[in-house]
């Protein structure tokens, strides 16, 4: 077991190294970084409200920063291609196709990790100074615990995606394949919840298996805590939070598990 988890955070330190050497983090950091800047000159011209949609665009900003690391980087690394000769070398002897999974997971979960520390640090500093320059009045709270809250919401959607990725580049080859089943697979967890409410007085057969499909595309909305950030008094119970956190941690192992199971089959020719 020691021995299996040196090796496992042996490759996720390549994984590590090899997406900082690609410039993956400083890429999306220096791009966020220009959107929020180029801001600062827009939010004059919003009457009210300030806080809560400059809270809701610096969350986003850095939600979609996360997205494009997930489809773009996180997607090249795990796919298996025809010109990609390196999955050889790393399921060879000694490490395990289990223990690939496992460390390319932490890896890129740790890169995801970095990003947001980054993001979270830059956008917190861009709503300080802004709430310096409008004053208390147009800007009236700015809860530091609640705005850590919204980017620990961000990174537990970004972690289950990167696992759904990881299944995925176990069932099919090619990278492009596996961002098109990966982005469909978003846009079903967004789409679901709106079906489900809109076929809300449909027979209780269909609706029971609508709301069964949520244990496979969860409903990433339960995640979204940004609202809280400029709210007094609204902070969540910890019951629901620690509820929220387990379903993360345990749809995660689960699909990691079954995606581990994938790789043990499958033939690398």
């Amino acid at each position: 077991m020691k021995n299996s988890l040196k090796r496992i955070s042996a490759l996720a330190r390549l994984v590590v190294v090899d997406g900082i050497r690609r410039h993956a983090l400083i890429g999306l950091v220096v791009l966020a970084l220009g959107i929020e800047v180029s801001g600062l000159f827009f939010f004059s011209f919003v009457p009210r409200d300030i806080g809560r949609m400059l809270t809701d665009f610096i969350v986003t900003i850095g939600w979609c920063a996360g997205m494009v690391f997930l489809f773009f980087h996180a997607v090249q690394v795990m796919s298996w291609g025809e010109d990609r000769r390196v999955i050889h070398t790393l399921l060879a002897r000694p490490l395990s196709r289990t223990e690939y999974v496992a460390g390319v997971f932490a890896g890129l979960l740790f890169l995801l990790l970095l990003l947001n520390a980054l993001l979270g640090a830059i956008g917190y500093g861009v709503l300080a100074l802004i709430r310096h320059w409008v004053g208390e009045v147009y800007f009236s709270h700015l809860g530091i615990l609640e705005y850590i809250l919204s980017w620990v919401g961000v990174l537990c959607i970004q972690a289950m995606i990167l696992s759904a990725i990881v299944l995925f580049s176990g069932i099919i080859r090619g990278g492009f394949t596996v961002l098109l089943v990966s982005l469909t697979y978003y846009l079903i967890c967004n789409g679901l919840p709106v079906a489900i409410e809109f076929f809300k007085d449909a027979s209780p057969l269909a609706r029971k298996f609508m709301v069964g499909l949520t244990l496979v595309f969860p409903n990433f909305s339960r995640f979204d805590y940004k609202g809280l950030i400029v709210a007094l008094g609204k902070w969540p119970e910890v019951t629901t939070l620690a509820l929220n956190l387990a379903y993360v941690v345990l749809y995660c192992a689960l699909v990691l598990t079954l995606a581990a199971g994938i790789y043990n089959r499958r033939d690398l020719k």
